[in-house]
């Protein structure tokens, strides 16, 4: 058996049969159908269980043959007859069979493969620019009963259109008669040579992962985080990653909990209530030391991280995923601008606040948006650089976090560079506050930037109230009839002060401004906005998508103000229209 020489994980066990001989063709093919199959991420329950907060890492055979079939597809998509892959997993129970699975099958191939094991996505995304892709084992932000794949190439995942061509080929090899037997085969492959480069593997990502974030941050050698941070690990992959040295060899103090990976405390996905404990742990620590200020909690595979600050009332309080956002693309738009650089830019999704586009107008900054999917806002950023703006960050501000050019993914370990930014560079704070309308501090302070944001309210993209079941499986035509609907209602529910609306609709990269078929591809997988505007621009809007992780409607409402009322009104309006959208169109 092989283990991780740091943390003690276990890597791989070569020669151990992992099969049992129970999987057929067609109880693989049902298994593939359990899958939910997306640019984001191919992911299903996949304990033995089916149990979505089962912790057993045990999953039946077609589990273990699904994972040998995702990373054949992967292999055969790249068309290179040796290819370099880095493999990773983040710190779920089921990672590590699915790891033997899937490793296994690549090196039946011929590939050659570096697996560094339990790993943050931006630190395996990061490394990979050395290989000719990456496979990696998660189910990001989902319950820890979930698993699932992700790949690409270039240190982001692939793109739609290529993700489609690798589905093609899943599906080629699942539906082939005798795959279960055939799949079966490849997991038998000894996968030891690999393995005995595991040790070497791991410390050559973390070197270079410590290099890519002191690159995106843009920053000198010199720079420092002034600050205490507390960091709840909840178990996740960034546990093992680079957090605790690379803080600490910049000068921040540390309080540290949940850090041994996959003993998982709470809900893995960073929002809410499941911020309470390091919401917590920051004011014990700031009682104890006044320079902890900020802490974060990643979800398992560590992209993703919401954060909670120190008030001036010595209190902490949780950032909604949309400050976190809004807060991230203030600092560094007002960095770009200070430095002088032209036609400054954000990309972001179609239900990110509008409170971006407030900020922006302050800075004279301009804002582009997507279709949601970390694929879309990266290609949209990557479309506005080379038509010559400079748009260094991108991100979902519905899910919290940012990708900060040239990182594909986001990076709680950017948003804490950029928190840093604040303090680190002179200038910078009281530029920000004057933007603001707002009265500087003597010295920097987050809490005094947090407190001078313009007020908006925005349902979260993880509340109960953002989700709805529906019966209806064509979303083209609910939302033919939502369309309809809403033409008929809007002007009777306008909210105050608002003096006209309009539809925006989103496909991949593109937004569109328009109502109806017309305006939408045929397939019509998108969002869909209904955005209100008074007379001096936009003030809140109505958001409409088909979840590509979840089997789910997602329903959000933004408005300018403090008036919960009246985002409550516009919600219910809008779930309302869905739920009679759905029963027309069944």
């Amino acid at each position: 058996m092989v283990y991780d020489r740091t943390t003690g994980v276990l890597i791989g066990n070569p020669g151990y049969d992992i099969t049992d001989g129970t999987a057929t063709d067609e109880s693989l093919k049902k298994e593939l159908s359990s899958f939910i199959l997306s640019a984001s991420g191919w992911r299903a329950v996949v304990t033995a269980s089916k149990d979505e907060e089962d912790r057993d890492g045990k999953v039946k055979e077609e589990t273990l043959l699904f994972a040998a079939a995702a990373a054949l597809s992967f292999f055969r998509y790249l068309g290179i007859e040796k290819p370099r892959i880095l493999m990773g997993r983040d710190a779920r129970p089921t990672g590590y069979i699915l790891a033997e699975s899937a490793r296994r099958a690549l090196v039946s191939q011929g590939a050659y493969i570096d697996d560094i094991a339990i790993s943050s996505a931006p630190e395996i995304m990061a490394f990979s620019h050395k290989y000719d892709g990456f496979f990696y084992i998660s189910a990001s932000h989902n319950p820890v009963g979930h698993n699932g794949f992700k790949f690409g190439t270039e240190g982001g995942v692939l793109p739609k259109a290529e993700c489609d061509k690798t589905i093609g080929i899943l599906k080629e090899i699942i539906n082939s008669d005798g795959a279960s037997e055939y799949l079966r085969s490849l997991i038998k492959t000894d996968d030891s040579e690999c393995l005995k480069r595991h040790d070497k593997a791991k410390q050559k990502a973390l070197s270079y992962y410590s290099s890519f974030v002191m690159k995106t941050a843009a920053v000198p050698s010199s720079f420092t985080l002034p600050f205490g941070v507390v960091i709840d690990f909840n178990g996740s992959a960034r546990a093992t990653s680079i957090d605790i040295p690379f803080l600490r060899e910049r000068g921040a103090k540390l309080w540290t909990v949940n850090a041994i990976p996959g003993q998982i405390e709470h809900a893995i996905v960073p929002e809410g209530e499941n911020l309470e404990r390091a919401r917590k742990t920051l004011e014990e620590a700031y009682r104890k030391d006044s320079d902890f200020i900020i802490g974060y909690t990643p979800d398992n595979d560590g992209d993703r991280g919401n954060f909670v600050y120190m008030t001036k009332r010595g209190k902490a309080e949780i950032l909604s995923a949309q400050k976190v956002f809004a807060l991230v693309s203030l600092i560094e738009a007002a960095y770009d601008v200070m430095k002088g650089r032209k036609k400054t830019a954000l990309a972001v999704n179609g239900p990110t606040s509008l409170l971006i586009d407030d900020i922006a107008s302050r800075l004279n900054v301009s804002v582009f948006r997507s279709d949601i999917g970390e694929a879309n806002v990266v290609t949209l950023a990557e479309q506005k650089r080379k038509e010559g703006y400079c748009c260094r960050v991108s991100g979902e501000g519905s899910n919290g976090g940012n990708i900060t050019y040239p990182a594909k993914v986001r990076d709680p370990m950017n948003s804490l560079m950029t928190f840093a930014k604040l303090y680190s560079t002179e200038g910078l704070y009281s530029f920000i506050m004057k933007a603001l309308g707002k009265k500087a501090d003597k010295t920097p302070s987050l809490s005094s930037v947090v407190s001078a944001l313009p007020s908006y309210i925005t349902t979260s993209a993880f509340s109960s109230d953002a989700v709805m079941k529906i019966k209806c499986t064509d979303y083209n035509r609910l939302k033919a009839e939502y369309e309809r609907i809403v033409k008929e209602e809007a002007e009777a529910n306008l909210p105050d002060g608002a003096t006209r609306w309009e539809e925006r609709q989103y496909e991949g990269s593109a937004e569109t401004i328009g109502m109806g078929t017309e305006y939408r591809t045929p397939d019509s997988t998108g969002g869909l906005k209904i955005q209100f505007y008074d007379e001096k621009g936009p003030i809140g809007y109505l958001w409409l998508s088909k979840s590509r992780t979840e089997p789910v409607i997602r329903t959000i409402v933004d408005i300018k103000g403090n008036d919960m009322n009246a985002h409550d009104k516009l919600l219910e309006w809008l779930r309302s229209m869905v739920e009679r959208a759905d029963r027309a169109s069944c």
